[in-house]
């Protein structure tokens, strides 16, 4: 049985997974983002991930 959230919006990242191991040499993590609808966290979480891309 699988309990899928209703709340939970899947985005893909700008990134992949592999361009970023194979850049920085070492596994990549998750950051969960979590706050109310609208207040901003996909567009902080894009920032992010191009932030610590560079």
């Amino acid at each position: 049985m699988t309990n899928k959230s209703t709340h939970s919006v899947w985005h893909y990242a700008s990134v992949s997974r592999i361009g970023r191991e194979v850049l920085h040499a070492h596994k990549s993590a998750i950051i969960l983002f979590t706050g109310l609808s609208d207040s901003g966290k996909s567009t902080l979480a894009h920032a992010l991930e191009d932030y610590l891309y560079k």
